[in-house]
């Protein structure tokens, strides 16, 4: 696969920041970052069926690829890949695989019945931006948390309410919500579960709290790799149902200053870096 845009993901920023070999989940060098990336394919190995050289493609490819999607090239498992949508920028198609894949196979672990009110936290984000629209889509009523600038744009996203998450009331806004997916962190989830229905359903993408209420059915998840459920997001790109969000697009030279920013948070959507050519 040769590699034209890459995404930029938080796993990136903390495997790098937890100090290389040695530390727990660093990597030996060479070490090259990146867990998904959009391209076109070079070359196929005997066996696989449905890809063919030339075909534009994208990918999340798991946790331990070496390389990572940072390359020009890389050799991923065909299970994995699936054809892009030709209409969508390839800048926007390399922002969905590991955070749209996160987000789908979260809500599939929720199963919220339609009609059921979904609270998302950091809507704006790379997984809660595809949470908001898959929530939609499922036809859940979507209650989002979010900076003040984001509301409007999440909003657009689907989105029936949403909350900045700023403010004193923000817990109790959504006092008696059975069903969360945090994008946040284990801290967050503490603050919201005092407020969650009996029996409440929660999903965290970003690791849970130390002590979770006993009523509460908690699960922490990771993104798993698959081409058949990428090629679902595939389908709701080509329709025009589901999109990506990229705030910036940087080279690869200046991929040091993406990390910075991803780090400070508030990015809205997806930062990805250009590797090959346009």
């Amino acid at each position: 696969m040769a590699v034209e845009v890459a995404g930029l993901n938080p796993s990136d920023t903390k495997i790098r920041a937890r100090g290389g070999p040695g530390a727990p989940g660093g990597k030996e060098p060479p070490y090259v970052a990146g867990r998904e990336a959009a391209g076109t394919i070079i070359d196929c190995g005997p066996g696989v069926n449905g890809l063919r050289p030339g075909d534009p493609v994208f990918a999340f490819f798991g946790w331990f690829a070496r390389p990572g999607g940072h390359a020009e090239q890389l050799v991923v498992p065909a299970s994995m890949v699936t054809r892009r949508p030709a209409a969508v920028p390839v800048a926007e198609s390399a922002a969905v695989p590991l955070a749209g894949l996160t987000a789908l196979q979260a809500l599939r672990v929720l199963d919220v019945p339609p009609g059921e009110r979904l609270l998302v936290t950091a809507g704006a984000g790379g997984v809660g931006h595809f949470a908001v629209q898959l929530g939609a889509l499922r036809g859940l009523e979507v209650v989002a948390t979010a900076g003040p600038d984001n509301h409007q744009f999440v909003r657009g996203l689907g989105a029936s309410e949403v909350i900045d998450y700023h403010a004193p009331d923000a817990t109790g806004r959504v006092a008696g919500i059975s069903y969360l997916l945090d994008a946040v962190g284990g801290d967050n989830i503490a603050a919201y579960q005092g407020v969650l229905a009996e029996a409440a359903r929660v999903v965290a993408v970003a690791g849970l709290p130390s002590v979770i209420r006993a009523d509460v059915a908690a699960t922490a998840i990771r993104c798993r790799p698959s081409g058949e459920e990428l090629a679902e997001l595939a389908d709701l790109l080509a329709d025009g149902v589901l999109s990506a969000t990229v705030q910036e697009v940087f080279p690869l030279a200046r991929a040091a200053e993406a990390h910075v920013l991803l780090e400070g948070g508030h990015v809205r959507g997806k930062l990805v870096i250009q590797i090959g050519a346009r």
